[in-house]
């Protein structure tokens, strides 16, 4: 039966993953903002159309607050294990996606690391790529997105591999 199974690493992908729903949602807070500002503007001069801005405005935070926070839901699902005998990647994003990937280790030939750009360097996140012996670099199975530190990952990915 061989040994039994452990969990050598367990991570969530980068915090920045965080940054573009967050300005978005501010940027239509501050259009939603505009809307009760314009609604104030008009509300002794035109009461129906002020009215109904403000409706409209309602509305749209509404909107705009159950979107962010779904999608803030969403984004913090996403995990990578790394056991002593496979690579587990999980991703679930709330009533959407419930996905799995697994890479046994004796599959890994080897794992590359890549960082691009300033903000991938400076904020220590990049992308992890299993070489399985079939997969070409651009084979979304074999590519993990937003690993925070990837070279640490990958070198404890390659001290497994070793091991096995």
């Amino acid at each position: 039966m061989g040994e039994p199974e452990h969990i050598v690493r367990a991570l969530s992908t980068h915090w920045v993953k965080y940054v573009m729903p967050t300005v978005m949602a501010m940027l239509l807070v501050a259009g939603i903002s505009g809307i009760f500002m314009a609604a104030l503007a008009l509300h002794s001069a035109l009461p129906i159309i002020a009215n109904s801005l403000f409706i409209g405005g309602v509305l749209l935070a509404c909107l705009v607050h159950h979107w962010y926070f779904h999608r803030l839901l969403s984004e913090a699902m996403e995990d990578i294990v790394i056991t002593t005998k496979r690579v587990i990647w999980i991703k679930e994003a709330l009533y959407q996606t419930d996905d799995m990937r697994q890479i046994p280790l004796d599959n890994i030939q080897g794992v590359e690391t890549k960082k691009h750009g300033l903000a991938q360097t400076i904020l220590g996140y990049g992308t992890l790529w299993f070489d399985t012996g079939g997969t070409v670099t651009y084979d979304e199975n074999a590519i993990m997105d937003m690993v925070p530190h990837p070279n640490s990952v990958a070198r404890d990915i390659n001290q497994l591999l070793k091991l096995n």
